[in-house]
């Protein structure tokens, strides 16, 4: 049987790559959704994937994008419109008559949280769960892993790993492994109607655990503050 073509927004970003990057091992016909045709852009498209350039937040952008589509992994961009990109996908899906929708968002979302973009999460999952036709999977991860390497200018010279998380632990996902989850609810969607994700690693890691794991891997002392 033909298999269904997927469209991957965000596709030149993390998680969006490597979702890209294992459908087509999987052998799925795969529309990669980016903002520009950069050198990220060119190696998905050698990897066998069909390129797209657009305007996530411009519907007819994606609402081109989508023809010929029937299945899609959604990464919304990280930005204060978040809200609005989320409904201009919906929309667009919708219309396109789109079987199923993988959406990558947060586990943490609440009303009162202190950031308009986590409590711009909560809203849009709720909207999704109102689509009438197209089925949603929600991929919930907490803090990625590579979150941890964004403080590597300080960690690398200073030994100084600095970060909001308090005594707060995490089982950090990898890319890799968010996407695997949101690639096996799109090639084989019926198993998992329903259903809501939250990928983790395999360990709960507390931020001074992360620093000393720095440590090791540096062969330096590594302190978190």
């Amino acid at each position: 049987m033909k298999k269904p073509k997927i469209l991957v927004t965000g596709a030149a970003g993390r998680t969006g790559a490597a979702a890209v990057n294992e459908l087509l091992k999987k052998n799925f016909p795969v529309r990669a959704f980016v903002r520009k045709r950069d050198s990220r852009a060119v190696a998905l498209e050698k990897a066998g994937a069909e390129i797209f350039v657009g305007d996530l937040f411009d519907f007819h952008d994606v609402s081109k994008a989508m023809i010929g589509v029937q299945r899609a992994y959604h990464c919304p961009p990280f930005a204060a419109n978040l809200l609005e990109g989320n409904m201009v996908f919906a929309l667009a899906a919708e219309e396109a008559k789109l079987e199923v929708v993988a959406l990558l968002s947060g586990w943490n979302d609440n009303s009162e949280h202190p950031s308009i973009v986590t409590r711009h999460h909560l809203i849009a999952k709720q909207l999704y769960l109102w689509m009438p036709s197209v089925v949603v999977f929600h991929i919930n991860p907490g803090i990625f892993a590579f979150i941890y390497m964004l403080g590597l200018q300080s960690i690398v010279p200073f030994g100084m790993f600095m970060a909001t998380f308090g005594e707060g632990r995490n089982a950090p996902p990898s890319n890799e492994d968010i996407a695997r989850v949101a690639v096996a609810t799109l090639i084989e969607p019926k198993q998992h109607i329903g259903k809501s994700y939250r990928p983790t690693g395999p360990k709960l890691l507390s931020p001074y655990d992360v620093a000393t794991i720095l440590g090791n891997i540096l062969n330096r002392k590594v302190k978190y503050k």
